[in-house]
């Protein structure tokens, strides 16, 4: 996450001057007009450069009035992990694919994962830093005043909770993406989609914004979002948290709103999709993501998302079926 370095650039992440070599570089699947969150013209002229696999990338996918939707990749070798960055204008909400900590300006250090989405107040400064060897890549939406206010989010970065993402939220934000991809989609239908998962993914939870064992929370959050392909035994974190058993069970709950045993597996699940999307083959997904095999793991998908992945991947290449399944989650949501 972050998007700014160009001076013509209002959705970008990494506060300037950024050296020539480390430019944000915009591939557009769907280049959009420009509303009030983009300059005008930003896009365009940023388009011209070439896209290199070491500087960050983002993809425009949806403009409809108070809402735009992107895709934005931040490779290890960009300077944005090596300096302060800036959200730029509009209240974002973003959707981690990665795992990355994130420093927000006057707020403590937290693991941004899957499985909560971020949000950031307009202008607000962060730093970042790279967990897994991916490096950034997110979903996000820029909110205007008035949808913000119609979805009751706060302005002051004081009263900013991270909302926890409900499996069916996440996936369906997932297959969106997906779907605003696909050449000739629709964008009006795509729209109402977007808005729909907006009010769904900030929904309040019954979770705790306390700050009360926060570096312990944040240090098991990131030895689970570092370790997907195995199980970590309820000692192990314990210890590395330097906190008992009991007290890190009921510390991360109120923290987080899951439990540390759902915690991990929804960060295993939920990395499933990538390769689920691209293809590879489920036993393989499986073994890869400590699963015991395809059956086990088609079964847990399915008990969480409420789908199989091989019926996943198969919608999510539909014009039709893409959204159809995507409104089909945010109704069982």
């Amino acid at each position: 996450m972050g998007y700014i370095g160009l001076p013509v650039l209002k959705t970008g992440w990494a506060t300037g001057p950024v050296p020539p070599q480390a430019r944000l570089s915009v591939r557009a699947r769907r280049l959009p007009k420009c509303s009030k969150n983009v300059q005008a013209g930003a896009h365009e002229r940023a388009n011209t450069q070439p896209v290199d696999s070491g500087r960050a990338t983002i993809s425009l996918l949806l403009e409809d009035g108070d809402l735009t939707v992107g895709e934005f990749t931040c490779p290890l070798p960009d300077a944005r992990w090596r300096s302060e960055n800036d959200i730029g204008e509009g209240f974002h909400v973003v959707f981690p694919w990665t795992p990355v900590h994130i420093t927000r300006r006057s707020m403590p250090g937290m693991v941004a994962t899957p499985n909560h989405a971020v949000l950031y107040p307009p202008r607000l400064r962060f730093h970042r830093r790279h967990l897994t060897g991916v490096g950034d890549h997110c979903l996000f939406a820029i909110l205007s005043p008035r949808l913000c206010a119609a979805l009751d989010l706060p302005q002051q970065d004081a009263r900013l909770a991270d909302p926890a993402l409900t499996p069916r939220v996440w996936l369906a934000q997932r297959l969106l993406a997906a779907y605003l991809a696909q050449p000739g989609h629709d964008a009006a239908l795509a729209g109402r989609l977007a808005r729909a998962l907006l009010a769904a993914a900030v929904r309040p939870r019954q979770s705790s914004p306390t700050r009360a064992a926060g570096p312990a929370v944040e240090r098991t959050k990131e030895l689970m979002a570092t370790s997907t392909g195995e199980l970590l035994p309820l000692e192990r974190l314990a210890r590395e948290a330097h906190y008992s058993r009991f007290h890190l069970l009921r510390a991360f709950h109120a923290r987080t709103g899951y439990t540390v045993h759902q915690y991990h597996l929804q960060l295993r699940l939920r990395q499933s999709l990538g390769p689920v999307l691209d293809g590879a083959p489920l036993a393989d997904v499986a073994l890869q993501l400590g699963f015991q095999g395809h059956s086990h793991f088609t079964a847990r998908f399915r008990r969480a998302f409420g789908e199989t992945p091989s019926g996943v991947r198969a919608a999510a290449t539909g014009l039709e079926s893409g959204p159809a399944l995507v409104q089909r989650l945010l109704d069982a949501a």
